[in-house]
């Protein structure tokens, strides 16, 4: 065991001590040595009292300083992230604000286009009835004049109306003449030109209206009937064909087809 004086009353003490048995200075605390000696020396000396050996400056880190560990600390700018996430869902908003107000435009845009093209096919609808009605009176009057023309120059009966068509001086024509006097007459023949013209514009509407909106559908069906009516009694007045029975019965029949399907409609057109 080697011996080492003691640094705070100088008497000789064990290496190896923890404590002068002397003076009962704590040797713990100066554990600085003599880097050439290895003679255990105060912090503060600057020459080793043993060898004479200089002592440079070194600064010892205690036991505690080297269990310490570092903690960064990480700031959180609460008040940055709280900014960020009010910007986020004004966005969310924005965006959510966007697709709504589109949706409703889309919306209101079809609901409008649909109500106009409502307001259209009833515009069409009413329309198109009232000139079948218009073209049907022509018709009927017209056949009414030819029937008579017919019957008059068959039966050889006498008529203020129909003896210039039927008779030729005294005597009756044949009643195919007589037709032919009947539709070469200028009033007459502007009469069928007449309804000519309105199976044509009746025709153009009724093209327009062959896909109704729902709340016309079963309206349609009602007025397709008619326009099927008022076609049969237009064309036996535009041109009659048959016996004077069968053309008579089937005006008749097409005259009273026409009433009926208007009796249907006249509520919705008026």
């Amino acid at each position: 065991m080697a011996l080492m004086n003691c640094p705070n009353c100088g008497k000789q003490i064990s290496d190896k001590s923890t404590k002068c048995v002397h003076c009962d200075y704590e040797l713990v605390k100066l554990e600085k040595r003599c880097p050439e000696c290895q003679e255990i020396i105060n912090e503060d000396t600057k020459i080793c009292p043993k060898c004479g050996c200089p002592i440079e400056e070194t600064k010892e880190t205690s036991s505690k300083e080297l269990q310490k560990v570092e903690v960064i600390k990480v700031r959180v700018d609460t008040k940055k992230i709280i900014i960020i996430c009010i910007a986020v869902l004004i966005l969310i908003g924005v965006v959510v604000g966007v697709i709504f107000g589109v949706k409703k435009y889309n919306n209101k845009k079809a609901e409008d286009l649909h109500v106009e093209q409502v307001n259209n096919y009833e515009t069409n609808y009413k329309e198109v009835s009232r000139k079948m009605l218009s073209g049907a009176a022509d018709a009927e009057s017209c056949g009414n004049l030819i029937k008579k023309v017919w019957y008059n120059s068959i039966y050889e009966e006498s008529d203020y109306e129909t003896n210039k068509y039927t008779k030729s001086g005294s005597t009756y024509n044949d009643f195919n003449t007589s037709l032919r006097n009947l539709f070469a007459d200028e009033d007459f023949s502007m009469e069928i030109e007449g309804i000519e013209k309105n199976q044509k514009e009746v025709a153009d509407i009724m093209k327009q209206l062959k896909n109704p909106p729902d709340e016309w559908k079963d309206s349609y069906e009602v007025l397709k009937g008619y326009y099927d009516a008022y076609l049969t009694l237009t064309e036996l007045a535009t041109n009659p064909t048959g016996s004077l029975q069968s053309f008579s019965e089937n005006f008749n029949n097409a005259d009273s087809e026409v009433s009926k399907y208007y009796s249907k409609i006249k509520n919705e057109i008026s």
